[in-house]
């Protein structure tokens, strides 16, 4: 990748998230999701510099199979975050074909996150997109200025905020699947979780 092709990604992270950073509150539940263009961590896997929520939700989606997103934010020095990202891509894997789309976006700062955080995907074999939020534009509009993790957040197929969990103490194991399961329009019946480590707060 090139400087050029650098800087105009960034140049694209800040003008997503500038009008998000001047935001009063927090974003919440059946309020629309804000939308966001950054740069793809693991982009020769994903085969794409840069993903939008737009190409996901909404009147502009281009994948008509997307029925709910699942945003994930995390940093590599968030060891509850490190521990669920094979639980999210087995989450990707189990309902793709019902709608589910996973997004995980990276707030780490350092330059150096993109080593460690193409290693994370390589030995998890992540097949969803990892987005560079290094300047915290994204993370302080969903997340507030403390920027709690793990954080999730489900967003339906119409970019309305479902169901959202700021930097909760309890594995993704014991909600996400059934909140998963409701944003899909699926039966609520039980389906056997992936089986994940206990992750602590971090």
């Amino acid at each position: 990748m090139t400087k050029n092709w650098m800087a105009a990604a960034y140049a694209v992270a800040a003008m997503a998230g500038s009008r998000a950073a001047y935001a009063d509150e927090e974003i919440r539940v059946g309020e629309q999701a804000p939308t966001f263009t950054l740069p793809v961590y693991n982009a020769e896997a994903q085969r794409r510099a840069t993903l939008s929520l737009e190409s996901l939700v909404g009147p502009d989606a281009e994948d008509p199979g997307v029925k709910a997103v699942l945003l994930s934010f995390f940093a590599t020095f968030c060891a509850p975050c490190k521990r669920e990202m094979p639980y999210l891509e087995q989450l990707q894997e189990q309902f793709r074909d019902q709608g589910l789309r996973v997004v995980m976006v990276s707030i780490d700062r350092d330059e150096d996150a993109g080593a460690k955080i193409e290693a994370l995907a390589k030995q998890n074999k992540v097949s969803f997109p990892i987005l560079k939020d290094r300047f915290n534009f994204l993370a302080r509009r969903y997340l507030g200025e403390t920027a709690p993790l793990p954080s999730v957040f489900l967003i339906g197929r119409d970019g309305v905020v479902r169901e959202l969990n700021r930097g909760y103490g309890k594995d993704a194991s014991t909600f996400l699947l059934a909140s998963v399961r409701t944003a899909l329009g699926l039966s609520a019946a039980p389906t056997p979780a992936p089986a994940v480590a206990n992750s602590p707060r971090h």
